[in-house]
């Protein structure tokens, strides 16, 4: 009769068009659509903050400044300082480094920096004494496009100045550069590619699948306990000559299925999607993601994540059978959103390391197991303790569901 109960739930299931749209649209293709098309408008919108035309205004600086040159020659940036003594109306000695002028035109956005240089920059410069300019400029989006191209030019200004400066000594380019720079540290990262995109993708992975998961599982089980109930159909499966742990468990291995198929579609669509970003686009991270890492890897991955789904499955089919309506259940599910996300964002922070301390927290200690899974650094004897622990909890709120569909009290409360 289980199997009856189950094919009957699953044909229910099916013919719901929302709970469908849950399962398969969602992770194929509303989910990939939604995350590309904001990674493609963000990579759209720093590229035009890093190649639009930028306007500057120097003070301080006299003809024969090298710095004129140098900002001249850099490609997309172009003086202003006419342009913005036409427009207010004012004659050059107006303009200083107090100035009100073009503190507002950085405001207006009419110009996009303004470099102030030290009177007496020639002198010091003689002098071998450190000059000190002003980059003023007006960032509120937190891009900093200005600084990102402006220091770069001033820094190799810097660079050729004091090549200059030490030439007067009759040094060599090789004596100078370790005079400016005496110790040059080379970073070698002896961590493998895998190890690396293992580390950044582990907890990624299980924030946007757990969640799948847990959308999967949701409707069905709201649908199943809480729908039945306000369609009157729950008491005619109850007068069936069937033990209330059949229909539990045939209910519940339901939503495990519909779970598991949000995450199987999850996983398919990532596969898709990243071999069409990799043949199609030639996307360099996405050809190093899908070379690195191994099919293998995340579907052992998906299996680390089968308790903690068996657990979520009992918990929202006991919420779902204790609520008194299908609104009074999605009220309920709201907070379970909330204590799944944050163990997940917890796994995710820097630092945070899967020990023997972590892999006693609940949710946080699959996301991150899947992190050292997919870095290649998986200790099989760990990874069993928390499959079988995450899969102890499931059963015994399993048996906690099951205790509440024989409760009247709690199946029909009013």
């Amino acid at each position: 009769m289980l199997s009856v109960i189950y094919k009957k739930e699953w044909l229910e299931l099916t013919r719901d068009k929302k709970t469908l749209m849950f399962m398969i649209l969602l992770p194929m293709l509303i989910f990939p659509a939604i995350f590309g098309s904001l990674a493609l408008f963000a990579v759209k919108t720093i590229e035009e903050s890093q190649t639009r035309p930028l306007n500057y205004l120097i003070i301080g600086a006299k003809s024969d400044n090298p710095i004129h040159q140098a900002l001249a020659n850099a490609s997309g940036i172009q003086a202003a300082k006419s342009t913005v003594l036409a427009e207010n109306n004012l004659p050059e000695n107006q303009l200083n480094s107090d100035s009100k002028t073009w503190q507002q035109a950085l405001k207006n956005q009419s110009i996009d920096f303004v470099l102030i240089i030290n009177a007496d920059f020639e002198t010091k410069l003689k002098q071998y004494q450190q000059n000190i300019w002003q980059l003023h400029f007006y960032n509120t989006d937190g891009m900093r496009a200005v600084a990102s191209r402006v220091v770069p030019i001033i820094n190799q200004l810097n660079a050729q100045l004091t090549e200059q400066t030490l030439a007067e000594f009759k040094l060599t380019p090789i004596q100078s550069q370790a005079i400016i720079k005496p110790i040059k540290v080379e970073q070698i990262n002896i961590a493998q590619k895998k190890e690396n995109l293992g580390s950044q993708l582990g907890g990624f992975l299980t924030y946007i699948l757990l969640p799948l998961c847990l959308l999967g599982a949701m409707y069905p089980a709201i649908d199943m306990g809480a729908g039945e109930k306000e369609r009157g159909t729950l008491e005619s499966l109850i007068i069936t000559p069937v033990s209330a742990t059949e229909i539990v468990l045939a209910k519940y291995l339901t939503i495990c299925s519909a779970s598991f198929l949000a995450a199987l579609m999850a996983i398919l669509s990532f596969m898709l999607w990243g071999f069409i970003f990799a043949q199609g686009l030639a996307i360099q991270f996405v050809i190093d993601l899908v070379g690195t890492l191994g099919i293998s890897d995340l579907f052992f991955a998906l299996l680390m994540l089968c308790p903690l789904v068996f657990f979520i499955s009992a918990v929202v089919l006991s919420i779902s059978i204790y609520a008194k309506s299908f609104k009074e259940a999605q009220n309920f599910m709201g907070p379970l959103s909330l204590l799944v996300f944050i163990p997940l964002i917890v796994a995710m922070l820097p630092g945070i390391k899967l020990s023997w301390g972590w892999a006693m927290v609940p949710i946080s200690n699959v996301a991150l197991a899947v992190k050292e899974i997919l870095k290649g650094h998986a200790e099989f004897g760990m990874l069993s303790i928390i499959w079988l622990s995450q899969l102890g909890l499931a059963a015994v709120m399993l048996g906690f569901c099951i205790y509440c569909f024989n409760k009247e009290s709690v199946l029909f409360r009013t």
